[in-house]
């Protein structure tokens, strides 16, 4: 019996000891960041009268965006071809060029973009800049043809396709 109680008292005095926890030494933390949501708004198609040197199309503008910040933009990249018919192999060439508060400028080439710059509050500005370029705000598009290109073209039906391709960056 004495071996017993010495068994249960040694038991005893093992469990009055604490037990050390090892815990991890670091916190994690986690979010979630939204996709910026937004609305291109482009021109629409038109025809464009034979003979005109500099015709505005319209405007590049985005409502209902979200999830934008300062140093978040949306981009929009600008591509097009000359003015093409399927029936004769003459072009007319043009440039694609933007309205702005100091002239009109016809610099935006193929390939070039225009920027929309995420504000604090979750949106876009309203009015897009030409490139790097803030100081040049867009408040209109517009295509420049010239005269003499337009009396090189044989007679036919032509068209041309301006594609305007978004995409959300970063600012460096």
């Amino acid at each position: 019996m004495k071996k017993t109680l010495a068994l249960v008292l040694m038991l005893a005095s093992l469990s009055a000891f604490s037990t050390t926890v090892f815990a991890e030494n670091t916190t994690t933390l986690t979010t979630t960041v939204p996709d910026a949501t937004y609305t291109l708004n482009i021109p629409a198609d038109q025809e464009i009268t034979f003979g005109a040197t500099d015709t505005n199309i319209g405007n590049i503008t985005v409502t209902e965006s979200t999830g934008f910040a300062d140093g978040k933009n949306l981009k929009v990249t600008v591509t097009y071809d000359d003015f093409k018919c399927e029936d004769v192999a003459t072009t007319i060439p043009y440039k694609f060029g933007i309205e702005s508060e100091k002239a009109i400028g016809f610099a935006v080439d193929s390939g070039n973009y225009v920027t929309f710059a995420g504000k604090v509050d979750g949106s876009v500005s309203e009015k897009a800049y030409l490139a790097d370029d803030s100081n040049m705000l867009i408040q209109g598009v517009a295509i420049r043809a010239k005269s003499e290109d337009w009396g090189k073209a044989l007679a036919g039906n032509y068209s041309t396709t301006i594609t305007f391709t978004s995409e959300v960056v970063v600012s460096e």
